[in-house]
């Protein structure tokens, strides 16, 4: 039973954290908003960030054509579709609305 647990912990390391790794980290404009760069196929886990008190809600991205929302296992996540850059917000239960400026190359 405990290698069945250590097994499932390993994997939603792997799987939730590594790609969080892998993106750039977030920067912040002196206007509020956060910038995120992606790669095609990339993902971003909104709430690894640390930037929303997860679980998140009303997540809304102005151009589909360059990310879209996906469900990750620690929650929101937002996946590089195509080359551009695109607004992205979500907010939470708890704290303020973000906004994303997602950059996908």
């Amino acid at each position: 039973m405990k290698r069945y647990v250590i097994a499932w912990i390993i994997f939603f390391l792997i799987v939730g954290v590594l790609p969080a790794l892998a993106a750039e980290p977030v920067t912040t404009d002196s206007d509020g908003i956060h910038n995120v760069k992606l790669k095609v196929g990339e993902d971003f886990d909104v709430c690894l960030s640390g930037e929303v008190v997860c679980p998140a809600s009303m997540s809304i991205c102005d151009d589909l054509k360059v990310v879209n929302l996906v469900d990750l296992p620690t929650g929101l996540g937002f996946r590089g579709v195509g080359p551009g850059t695109t607004l992205c917000s979500t907010g939470s239960a708890v704290g303020p609305r973000r906004i994303f400026r997602i950059t996908v190359r």
